[in-house]
């Protein structure tokens, strides 16, 4: 189970335990029942910003979230006041729970499956590695999206330019670059390597999660393992949770190997 999976099932988890608490706490004393509606909003809140950037997943929030918030308002008016009061708030607590079940059985068996599709942005050096040779990767990964950038040096790629890749849409970025010891710039290898590793530590910090840059090096002709590295890549990017860049902007125009 990836990142995403795993802070969903949990938020949903900790909404559908709250529900019998919540039953108890009616017998309890008010501040009990707030304490545990609070619990729910957190975990809700939780929920939906796991599921940002994904419309049919924070439908899925957002109905719970609702359903929450009804109990807010019932509470919040005057009380339980009477009996029917009493059972409607029971009756939205079953709903709750109903709801929270449904979606983790749902999000239990789309998580087994492997089919979100990615976009990878994949910087090169056009003296070690042709743009030909990479022809055909998204076609031979079914069907994610691979823009390839060609470079004087892999050295070139500077921070700004990875950052500016996810800021776009793109999943994840990877380098490849000439062996330390083969670059003809010297050190060109070894910036790109740095600057990779800087990027990964900035997104780290920020709790965008590291994973998502990679350098991958070529030797002379070694187009054919370039190309299995980086779908190697793609593969683990593709078990983090999904990219959603400032702009979320995805360019479709891009969603070829060009």
């Amino acid at each position: 189970m990836n990142k995403f999976d795993q802070t969903v099932a949990e938020n949903l988890r900790v909404i559908g335990a709250s529900c019998p608490r919540l039953l108890f706490a009616l017998q309890e004393s008010p501040e009990a029942v707030w304490g545990e509606i609070m619990r729910m909003e957190s975990a809700g809140h939780a929920f939906a910003l796991a599921c940002a950037g994904l419309p049919d997943k924070l439908a899925a929030a957002d109905e719970i979230m609702g359903l929450v918030e009804d109990l807010r308002v019932q509470i919040s008016k005057d009380g339980l006041s009477d009996y029917k009061e009493f059972a409607a708030f029971r009756q939205g607590v079953s709903a709750i729970q109903r709801c929270a079940d449904r979606l983790q059985k749902s999000f239990a068996e789309n998580s087994t499956r492997s089919d979100r599709r990615l976009k990878i942005h994949v910087f090169y050096c056009s003296n070690n590695l042709e743009a030909g040779r990479l022809a055909g990767l998204g076609e031979t990964l079914g069907g994610d999206a691979v823009k390839t950038i060609g470079l004087p040096c892999s050295g070139k790629v500077d921070v700004p330019y990875l950052i500016k890749a996810l800021e776009t849409g793109a999943d994840g970025a990877v380098v490849v670059a000439c062996k330390k010891s083969e670059c003809r710039h010297f050190e060109g290898s070894l910036r790109a390597h740095k600057r990779v590793e800087a990027v990964e530590a900035l997104l780290e910090e920020i709790g965008f999660g590291a994973g998502r840059m990679a350098v991958v090096e070529c030797a002379e002709g070694g187009a054919a393992v370039v190309c299995e590295e980086i779908k190697e890549f793609i593969e683990r990017v593709r078990s983090l949770p999904p990219a959603v860049g400032p702009s979320g902007a995805v360019n479709k125009q891009e969603c070829v190997v060009a």
